[in-house]
């Protein structure tokens, strides 16, 4: 197989596979035909839906609602408008009517403000120019930012305040205001719009009367009368998320359709004309002829995607319904590069799936007849992120088609959360991975041909043979499954369990069940031989006698307790180096909780604390990354990239901490990991890993016991980083360990690795 990675068969294939779809005129109409017609369609459709949701008036000026927080900020907010009403109606100044807004929104008794000047009570609402009134309300439940969340107001005034311009009161008053709108709410930025004009009136009356006054300013430029600060808050209305939430449903629903018609040409069409046979019957191995499909099939998927993201961005910017949707950036080119990568990674993971379900169909027919029901099925989902208030939780994050729908909608909206965002990027990889194994084993199995009666349970009998390691299919399929459940129960156990102990003993025993107990059920139904898969054997394992093993084994022991002492210290440096790039922990909250954590810690045993979060989780995680995952590599790849491999897989799964995306530790564990795969490969055996991570884990949480100064008095740091005398003993001390190791286990393990 490596001939047709290295010497460009794999390419040649592929590009054949792809000539072949691009002839297909099905494939061609959903590629170029169908994001002409569809997104011109789409864009009246919606600009109707939003013209129908839009306020409307009855002939006369629309009458916002504006909010303040308090009496004495509705009357410097009813004096400003009040100067506007005067600079458009010939110097009269009305007064106007300040009303107490209940929490339903409702109206209730009237504060009537008049200035000195003016007496009476006029009607509710006050107009400024001809398109627009506002109307001033004091919500009597909750505060302002509350009311305008609901809907209740339109404007919210967070502050005002107003003082004399000059100190005799001679040329007039100076406003400020702190306001706050929702984006993307049409009434909300109409609101904001005409309230900025009406101020703007303010200032231009204002600047007038001092040039009357003062001729010498003419020439100089005044300062405002009104001083506005307008911020969006982001959160839309209902209606408009909903209708934000319809592009990306498109986008991916086009995606999905672009993909069909090649996946099931490739496959089952090519079963049907009788041609597959023939193909399975060349000298290249199946997996790369269905590698070339499915290449073939993500790229027609990719090109229709980039296809309708540029139809989408045409048609939203030219007609403005972009912004109407999406606030004031709209669709910008910006949020097109966000949004392509997701569409990719979504192409990649729903073409595994096609090519797994037309792999079994017989011809052009059944492959419909089983796609038909995914497509129904994949509709759900995406009609569920069209519903009022559904946020992209971290949960979401994990679940197939809803995690990229509601990521692309975050992005288009200008809110993406991190952790989620990480989960389903990282997930729906899995995912695809997964599905390709599945796609890989129906292509290559017997039920390529059209006589085979081979079913899909077929996938989950208990081979016949044992084995003495998994091989990477079996790999990405557990992942797929572990990375779900591991993230829901990490998340999950954040907030049902309560108290720093009861926290530790129960990630104790999930961990065990995901690391230790699992892998064991899976290896003995897939029949590997555990001794093998999971390295558990001795480390001493050289020729000589029984001295000679027992001093080497001696000495290996002695090369991870050097190791163990130093690296905690260089893994300390490199966290700090990533943190001083700003990948770090810089929530301020996050640190006090860590804060609290250590004191909560310093008052349970510390043999809790080091069976709990040292032992268990050195030997769950040595028995699963060094044992499952390397040996799945183990023969496949060389040694230094098996370790290499295994080592991310280790760091990606422990920068997920409950609720907290902890991309600092990445880094530092992948080098952790680097030094125990090391230690596996060398000396054929689990045993030093375990140790070496029990030291490491230990010493860091005995640490945590100490307070600052104590700290700072032992080790000298600097600035939170350790002296270089501390650095340079530590280096020398991990240098004289490995090299320790590899001089004792020079001859260790060359049956097991390439």
């Amino acid at each position: 197989m490596h001939e047709y990675f290295s010497g460009g068969r794999l390419f040649r294939l592929c590009l054949k596979e792809l000539r072949e779809s691009l002839r297909d005129r099905r494939t061609l109409v959903t590629l170029i035909l169908m994001p002409i017609l569809v997104y011109p369609l789409l864009s009246m459709a919606m600009q109707r839906l939003v013209i129908g949701v839009a306020p409307k008036g009855s002939g006369g000026p629309v009458e916002y609602i504006v909010g303040a927080a308090d009496e004495d900020g509705a009357r410097v907010l009813a004096s400003a408008l009040q100067d506007t009403a005067r600079a458009t109606n010939d110097g009269v100044r009305p007064s106007i009517q300040i009303r107490r807004q209940k929490a339903s929104g409702g109206g209730g008794e009237s504060v009537v403000l008049t200035d000195g000047a003016t007496q009476g009570v006029t009607s509710g609402s006050l107009q400024t120019n001809a398109d627009a009134a506002f109307s001033i309300v004091i919500p009597e439940r909750g505060t302002i930012q509350d009311a305008l969340r609901d809907g209740n107001v339109d404007l919210a005034v967070t502050r005002a305040s107003r003082e004399q311009a000059a100190p005799d009161g001679s040329l007039g008053l100076v406003y400020q205001f702190d306001m706050e709108f929702r984006e993307g709410d049409g009434r909300s930025e109409g609101a904001m719009l005409e309230f900025r004009k009406a101020m703007e009136l303010v200032n231009d009356m204002q600047s007038a009367r001092i040039r009357s006054i003062l001729p010498r300013v003419r020439g100089e430029v005044l300062a405002p009368a009104v001083r506005l600060v307008s911020n969006g808050t982001g959160q839309q209305r209902d209606v408009f998320a909903s209708l934000a939430g319809i592009l990306p449903l498109i986008l991916i629903l086009m995606t999905i359709t672009g993909a069909v018609y090649p996946a099931i040409d490739l496959t089952a069409g090519e079963r049907e004309r009788g041609t597959m046979e023939a193909m399975i019957a060349t000298p290249a191995p199946r997996f790369v002829l269905l590698l070339s499909k499915y290449v073939a099939v993500v790229t027609v998927a990719v090109l229709t995607a980039l296809a309708n993201l540029t139809a989408s961005w045409l048609t939203l910017s030219i007609g403005g319904l972009g912004r109407a949707l999406l606030g004031e950036r709209g669709l910008s080119l910006s949020v097109l590069v966000q949004i392509f990568p997701l569409l990719v990674i979504f192409a990649a993971f729903f073409s595994a799936i096609l090519l797994a379900m037309c792999s079994y169909a017989r011809s052009f027919k059944e492959a419909q007849a089983y796609l038909i029901p995914v497509m129904l099925i994949s509709m759900a989902p995406g009609l569920l992120t069209l519903m009022p208030n559904v946020e992209f939780s971290t949960l979401l994050g994990i679940v197939p088609l809803v995690n990229i729908l509601l990521l692309s909608r975050d992005i288009m909206t200008g809110s993406p959360a991190v952790l989620p965002a990480f989960a389903a990027v990282f997930s729906t990889l899995l995912y695809a991975g997964a599905a390709l194994v599945v796609a890989a084993r129906l292509f290559g199995a017997e039920s390529a041909t059209a006589g085979s009666q081979e079913t899909w349970g077929d996938l989950l009998r208990r081979p016949k043979l044992s084995r003495g390691a998994p091989d990477l299919g079996e790999l990405a399929i557990y992942f797929a499954l572990l990375f779900p459940v591991f993230f829901i129960v990490t998340n999950l156990l954040g907030g049902w369990v309560k108290g720093i102990e009861n926290r530790l003993w129960v990630n104790a025993g999930v961990l065990a069940l995901l690391f230790f107990v699992v892998p064991t059920v899976v290896a003995w139904y897939r029949r590997l031989r555990l001794r093998e898969t999971f390295l558990l054997r001795g480390w001493s394992g050289a020729s000589g006698s029984a001295t000679v093993q027992v001093a080497r084994g001696a000495g290996v022991l002695v090369g991870v307790v050097m190791l163990g002492l130093g690296l905690w210290v260089i893994a300390y440096e490199v966290l700090k180096l990533f943190s001083a790039i700003g990948i770090g922990p810089i929530d301020l909250e996050r640190t006090a909780e860590l804060e609290r954590a250590k004191l909560e810690f310093s008052a349970i045993s510390l043999w809790v604390v080091w069976f709990t979060s040292a032992l268990v989780p050195a030997f769950a995680e040595e028995y699963f990354f060094r044992g499952y995952v390397l040996s799945a590599f183990r023969g496949r790849v060389t040694r230094g990239r098996a370790i290499l491999f295994s080592s991310l897989i280790f760091g990606l799964f422990h920068v997920v901490s409950g609720s907290q995306l902890t991309l600092e530790r990445f880094m530092p564990t992948v080098l952790l990991g680097v030094f125990l795969g090391f230690l596996a490969v060398r000396t054929g055996s689990l045993w030093p890993g375990v140790f070496l991570h029990a030291i490491h884990n230990g010493l860091l949480f005995w640490l945590t016991r100490f307070s600052e100064g104590e700290l700072t008095q032992w080790f000298g740091r600097n600035n939170e980083h350790f002296s270089v005398a501390w650095i340079g003993a530590s280096l020398l001390m991990v240098g004289a360990g490995t090299m320790l190791v590899f001089y004792l286990t020079a001859n260790r393990f060359d049956e097991n690795t390439p």
